[in-house]
C-alpha cells in the first residue's frame, strides 16, 4: 500500500490527488481504478496512461444520482458524474463494470461497446462452513425469527423503512426480531422504534466481525435491503452474501438490485419508500418456509467464488498489457482536452 496526501474535500468522490509515485505507475503493466466518479482515482488513472501503464476502470452507479433526495447532489451531482464518465471512457483501456444497470446505460446512453461485465465474488469458505446459528443466537439470546438489515445507518439505505414496516408485521407475527448490523449513528433509529412502539423488537449491533455476520445471516429469516434511491445499491455484495448461505432477499427496486434480484425467483422486489409493501413480502417468507427455502436456494446457484472472478480479470488484464507497453503516450494536456458531455 502506498499513501499519497491529497486534498479532501466535503465529499469523498471529490478528493484530489497532490502527488504521484510515478516510478511505481511506470513499473506498472496495469493500474486498475476503482470508480470513475473518484477524481482522485481518474487523476491517478490519467497521470498512469501518460507514462504508458494499461488502464482499467471500473465504472459505477453511472447516472445513479439522477434520483438522490437532495436537490443540488441530484443536479449538480448527475453533471459531475456525467463529465467523469466521458472522461474516464476516454482513458480507460479496459472498461469493468460489476452491474448490469451500468453495463446497459453505458451502452444506451454513451454508446460503449467495448464493456465487461465482471461481478463481485464470494468466498468459497462463505459457501462451505458449517452453519453458525446457534452460536450467534446463544451468544445474543434471540430465539425469534430474525428479520436481518446489512448496511450502514444511513438515509439512503431506508433504515427507517424497515422501521415504519416493523409494526405492520408484528401486527400478525409477535415471534419477530429485526435485528440491524452495521456501522453508523444508531441514535435516530432507536428514537423510530420508540415511537413506533417496536423497541423491544429490534436490536441494533452496530460493526460486527466476519463471523457474526454469518451467524446472523444464517439465524435470520430473510435479508432486507430497503435502499431508496439508485445511488445507495451499485453491487450489494451483501445480496452475495445472503444467497451463498441459502437466505433470500426482500430489496427496493432501486439501482442495480433489480438486475440481479429477480421476483418470485431469487428473491422479492418491493416499491422503495413503501413500508407496507416491505411487511407483505416478509410476511410472505416467515408463513411460507418452503418458498423461503426455494428463493434463498435459486440465489446461491447464480454466484461466483473469487477464485473464479480472479482467473477472469487476468485474462482480460493480459490483454490490454502488450498494446499498451507498445503505443505511444499522449502528452496530458492533449489527454485531458475538453469534449461535449453527453
Amino acid at each position: 500500500m502506498h499513501r499519497v496526501r491529497a486534498w479532501k474535500l466535503h465529499y469523498p468522490d471529490l478528493t484530489v490527488a497532490r502527488e504521484y509515485i510515478e516510478e511505481l505507475l511506470r513499473e506498472a503493466d496495469v493500474v486498475h481504478a476503482h470508480s470513475q466518479n473518484s477524481l482522485f482515482s481518474v487523476m491517478v488513472a490519467r497521470r498512469a496512461k501518460s507514462l504508458g501503464a494499461g488502464v482499467a476502470i471500473h465504472f459505477m452507479a453511472v447516472d445513479a444520482l439522477a434520483n438522490h433526495p437532495s436537490i443540488p447532489v441530484r443536479t449538480l451531482g448527475s453533471l459531475y458524474g456525467r463529465m467523469m464518465t466521458v472522461y474516464a471512457l476516454r482513458i480507460a483501456d479496459l472498461k469493468l463494470s460489476k452491474s448490469l444497470r451500468d453495463v446497459e446505460i453505458l451502452k444506451s446512453r454513451y454508446g460503449t461497446e467495448d464493456l465487461h461485465y465482471v461481478p463481485d465474488g464470494v468466498d468459497r469458505e462463505l459457501l462451505e462452513m458449517p452453519s453458525l446459528e446457534e452460536e450467534f443466537r446463544s451468544r445474543y439470546g434471540l430465539r425469534d425469527n430474525i428479520v436481518l438489515f446489512i448496511g450502514r445507518l444511513h438515509p439512503l439505505k431506508g433504515v427507517d423503512v424497515l422501521l415504519r414496516a416493523a409494526p405492520y408485521v408484528l401486527e400478525e407475527r409477535r415471534d419477530v426480531r429485526f435485528v440491524f448490523v452495521g456501522p453508523g449513528n444508531a441514535e435516530p433509529y432507536v428514537e423510530t422504534a420508540r415511537r413506533s412502539g417496536v423497541s423491544d423488537k429490534v436490536v441494533f449491533l452496530g460493526f460486527v466481525d466476519e463471523r457474526t455476520k454469518i451467524g446472523a445471516i444464517d439465524s435470520s429469516t430473510c435479508l432486507v435491503l430497503p435502499s431508496v434511491c439508485d445511488y445507495a445499491e451499485v453491487y450489494s455484495l451483501v445480496i452475495s452474501e445472503a444467497w451463498a448461505r441459502g437466505k433470500p432477499v426482500v430489496a427496493s427496486s432501486v439501482g442495480e438490485i433489480p438486475y440481479r434480484v429477480k421476483h418470485m425467483v431469487n428473491g422479492i422486489l418491493v416499491p422503495p419508500r413503501s413500508p407496507k409493501a416491505l411487511a407483505r413480502a416478509i410476511l410472505m417468507l416467515l408463513e411460507d418456509k418452503t418458498l423461503t427455502k426455494e428463493l434463498g436456494l435459486r440465489g446461491r446457484r447464480e454466484l461466483k467464488t473469487w477464485d473464479e472472478i480472479a482467473r477472469i480479470s487476468l485474462d482480460l488484464y493480459r490483454n490490454i498489457t502488450c498494446q499498451c507497453r507498445c503505443a505511444t503516450s499522449k502528452p496530458l494536456d492533449q489527454m485531458w482536452a475538453t469534449e461535449p458531455v453527453i
